[in-house]
Order: structure tokens, then sequence, then C-alpha cells
């Protein structure tokens, strides 16, 4: 009997692991910005939160910005930060140059150009699962 039990335990363990790697092998990359990279838009470029509204995120999805590391970073922060475009408070900071981010929860992530100038020259997203409307 505890022979069963444990296989049990076991089988619902590999199916949750074999969604997973389902759910993963679906995952897209997306890289911000597109050709123009993490950078301020241009006067006729799409904003990134419209371009982000028209994408189908999914758990899994990769965000990959480029930019030149010696001139800017990404902030993921937090909500209010976003919206004062308040560099010096963030959850984390990447300054590689080439940033993956991955989407490992359903939500928002809110992301922001280190440099104060960039983020209120709108150099920032709000990628959510699903897209901004349908979560």
């Amino acid at each position: 009997m505890a022979k069963g039990s444990g296989c049990s335990h076991g089988l619902g363990l590999g199916l949750a692991c074999f969604a997973l790697v389902v759910a993963m092998a679906g995952a897209t990359q997306f890289q911000v910005g597109g050709a123009n990279g993490w950078s301020v838009p241009g006067a006729s470029a799409e904003s990134y939160n419209d371009w982000a509204e028209k994408t189908r995120f999914q758990v899994g999805d990769t965000l990959v910005f480029v930019y030149p590391k010696d001139k800017d970073s990404v902030l993921l922060v937090e909500p209010a930060d976003y919206n004062a475009c308040n560099t010096s408070s963030y959850v984390k900071k990447f300054a590689d140059g080439d940033t993956a981010f991955t989407l490992d929860r359903s939500g928002a992530f809110f992301f922001i150009s280190g440099v104060d100038a960039n983020c209120r020259a709108n150099e920032k997203l709000i990628a959510q699962k699903g897209g901004r409307w349908c979560i």
C-alpha cells in the first residue's frame, strides 16, 4: 500500500514537471524595441506600451532588452516608481547591455530606463501576460 501511494505522488510530480516543460517549450522571445533596441522612442515610433498591448505575452516568455551598457540600463520597478520615473528605487537593476528577463508569473511587470531623462522621454514598458487587457 505504501508503495502505491508513493508512486501516485511521483506520478503527480512527474505530470506537473511535464506540464511545465510543455508550457516552456511554447515560450517566445521578444526583443523590446525591435531593431532599435531599448532606447528613447523616436517621435514617430510606436511606444513600448502600445507594442505591449498588442503582444500576447505568456508565462515563460522572455523579454530581451538590448542597449549600450555604458549609457543605459533597465530597472524592474513597482507601479508607483514606474509612474514617477523614480530611478533610485527598484526591485532589480540590469546593466549588462543584453538583458533577458523571463516572465515567471501572471500579472504586470514594470520596466523603466535607469536614466531619469530617458524614462521621462517614455523609455518605459508595462508587460502583462496576455497583453494589457487580457490577463
